[in-house]
């Protein structure tokens, strides 16, 4: 694994970290693997008490493993992201995407100081009506009002992040991460990646060091020119990033934007 260049890309879930992979994918030199701590092959096969020897011997076996969970080829199969004809057999960079097991980053970033990360943050009354709307991840019997919060009826193994609570904690860990590890750890506000995609993604790929061609550039376009409602499509109009606006219960919104009026997190309301 010498030769290969590890970064992840992280978030809590329903921030936009399938979009940003499969852009990332889109490159010749990328090998993308979603959750591997989650998938059959690897699940919970280490925690925070792993050596480096065992986070590098994963990044090996993932690399060299394939399956429908971790290739996503249950969502390309429903046309939900794309396929990209033009892949180099033996490409130079692993990228792995993963919305759970952030209490591993520290160790993570402590033990392989080769891997560099992406922070994706995107707004919580946003990320809470991405959620709290979608029947494949909110249990129809759960109580939005009850759940928003804790995301406790989704809490059903290690690793799992959901709710407000725990995006703010979350959130507060990954500016503590870029502060501590500013040439390796980059955040990124969803807003800002859909406001000006090329520009942001350019700045990604520079700091993943992948390079960009035309493959990205035309999947770029792709994603934005037509809108899938399927919660887990790459295919949105950017012009509905804020139905969250008027969709969300209106006290669950005010009370997010009161929570964190004033703190280091009320930028990423904006």
């Amino acid at each position: 694994m010498e030769k290969i260049q590890v970064a992840w890309v992280s978030g809590m879930p329903r921030s936009g970290t399938t979009w940003l992979s499969q852009i990332l994918a889109s490159s010749p030199e990328v090998r993308l693997k979603s959750c591997p701590l989650f998938s059959y092959e690897f699940k919970d096969s280490l925690d925070e008490n792993s050596s480096a020897e065992e986070w590098g011997e994963l990044f090996s076996k993932l690399y060299q493993t394939s399956s429908e969970f971790l290739d996503q080829e249950h969502l390309r199969k429903h046309g939900l992201v794309p396929s990209f004809k033009e892949k180099n057999e033996n490409p130079q960079h692993l990228i792995i995407k993963s919305n759970r097991f952030h209490n591993l980053t520290p160790n993570i970033l402590k033990l392989n100081p080769q891997v560099r990360f992406i922070y994706i943050v995107r707004n919580p009354c946003a990320v809470l009506y991405s959620w709290l709307s979608n029947s494949n991840e909110f249990p129809l019997n759960a109580d939005p009002l009850a759940e928003w919060r804790t995301g406790q009826c989704r809490k059903t193994g290690p690793g799992e992040f959901w709710g407000f609570d725990d995006w703010k904690k979350v959130t507060t860990k990954a500016l503590r991460h870029s502060e501590q590890y500013p040439d390796r750890y980059k955040i990124i506000r969803y807003e800002d990646l859909v406001r000006d995609t090329r520009y942001y993604i350019r700045e990604i790929f520079c700091f993943f060091k992948v390079p960009y061609g035309s493959q990205t550039h035309d999947f770029i376009e792709f994603s934005h020119s037509r809108h899938d409602d399927h919660q887990h499509s790459v295919f949105k109009d950017p012009k509905l990033n804020n139905k969250w606006e008027k969709m969300l219960d209106p006290a669950i919104a005010s009370e997010c934007l009161d929570e964190i009026r004033g703190t280091e997190l009320e930028r990423f309301y904006k």
